[in-house]
């Protein structure tokens, strides 16, 4: 999990800041510091910085807009607001939070002057944040409650409902009147006093004077600690939205993207040249391979062309000798029958080839030259002939015979 930096900005001093370090669910991890900005030290930087501005410096206030388009809201809350603005809203920033399932949509408005300059702060020190935000965020709201957390020069505080300010604090009468003022939202109330105050307390029992269910704790010097605790789990208003919002840089995104695509490139372009030489040296192979069968082969049959099938070609030598390519076969059997036919006064009626096999129907003058045919055929060829049938007609004997290459 990736830790966070909250830094507090100061309105009466703007180069002067708190910080510390928290997790996700906002525990503390370092202690608070504060000092000058651009002391913030390095390891800090590296987290995800989330800013509070001054309470005073922002107004946030809640509305209801019967609006669900996003772009609509952002258009419709600057005259939603006008008539209770006393500056013109050309001169404000505004920025907004709408809750899933809730009607109610918090609205941050900050002068666009004083956004500027904390922004021109925050790059001066060369710090680079995505969230900037009030620290009135920073209390936890609770339904029915008032909280408050009191410090020496302003006073931030909730009703748990549609109240969310921070107000300059003059003295405890003051104090004692607002509580007055808003009692009437909540039953009971939650106060924080920090400890930087003068005679907390003496203040402390002044303000428990007449009120009832009222709950007063001690903060440590730095209000930071107990404003980090809640900010990063709150609905908070992130004030970078439109022309202020972080633009993302989409090259530095990929960068280190980039050395991983070369990686991949060179990988790839490798591969295909080791693919392209085991195929060169494949081929190389086959080449040689076929002609040293060859050379072999032509031992047994010197007039042996085309060698498509080695294995069909060994086989028939392991079994009856030489054997014909296919490409021959019907040629080669026409020589051979010729020669026998013409031997033994046979002639040929129809002739058929198929799947290597050559039907012959033949009329000789009689048995005795027909067996003549077949053993001249066996002797003098790499064909085996078998008769398949034979008729006496008139004189004559007809037949049918076979001629298949040997091994086949």
């Amino acid at each position: 999990m990736t830790n966070k930096t909250i830094i507090r900005l100061n309105e009466h001093s703007p180069e002067y800041a708190e910080w510390i370090e928290v997790s996700e669910q906002g525990r503390q991890v370092s202690e608070p510091q504060s000092g000058p900005l651009e002391d913030l030290p390095d390891n800090l930087r590296s987290n995800h910085i989330l800013v509070l501005l001054p309470g005073m410096e922002a107004t946030t206030t809640f509305l209801k807009l019967p609006i669900k388009s996003m772009q609509k809201i952002r258009a419709a809350i600057p005259f939603a607001l006008e008539e209770e603005l006393a500056g013109d809203i050309k001169d404000l920033h505004f920025s907004f939070n709408k809750i899933k399932d809730n009607n109610e949509i918090s609205v941050t408005l900050i002068a666009k002057k004083r956004l500027n300059h904390y922004l021109k702060l925050l790059e001066e020190s060369n710090i680079k944040s995505s969230v900037i935000t009030s620290e009135v965020f920073g209390l936890e709201k609770i339904n029915n409650t008032i909280t408050m957390m009191i410090e020496p020069d302003k006073i931030i505080l909730n009703n748990g409902l549609n109240i969310n300010v921070a107000i300059e604090n003059n003295n405890s009468l003051d104090i004692k009147n607002i509580i007055n003022q808003i009692k009437k939202d909540g039953d009971f109330i939650q106060i924080y006093l920090s400890e930087d105050i003068k005679n907390y307390n003496q203040l402390a029992d002044k303000i428990k004077t007449d009120q009832d269910n009222i709950d007063i704790k001690l903060i440590p010097k730095y209000s930071i600690q107990k404003l980090s605790q809640i900010i990063v789990t709150s609905n908070f208003v992130n004030l970078l939205q439109g022309k202020y919002a972080v633009k993302i840089d989409i090259a530095n995104y990929f960068r280190p993207w980039k050395y991983v695509a070369i990686l991949i490139i060179t990988l790839g372009f490798t591969s295909i040249v080791n693919e392209a030489l085991l195929y060169k040296e494949l081929t190389e192979l086959e080449y040689d391979l076929v002609n040293r069968f060859s050379n072999e082969y032509r031992k047994f049959d010197p007039k042996a062309r085309n060698i498509s099938d080695p294995l069909r070609i060994i086989s028939a030598l392991q079994n009856n000798g030489p054997i014909i390519p296919e490409v021959s076969v019907f040629l080669s059997s026409l020589v051979n029958l010729s020669e026998a036919l013409s031997k033994n006064n046979a002639t040929i009626n129809t002739i058929t080839y198929q799947d290597d096999i050559v039907n012959i129907r033949i009329t000789s003058p009689d048995v005795a030259s027909l067996d003549k045919v077949r053993r001249n055929i066996n002797q003098n060829s790499n064909f085996q002939a078998t008769i398949l049938s034979t008729n006496q007609i008139s004189n004559n004997i007809e037949s049918r015979l076979e001629l298949r290459l040997r091994g086949s």
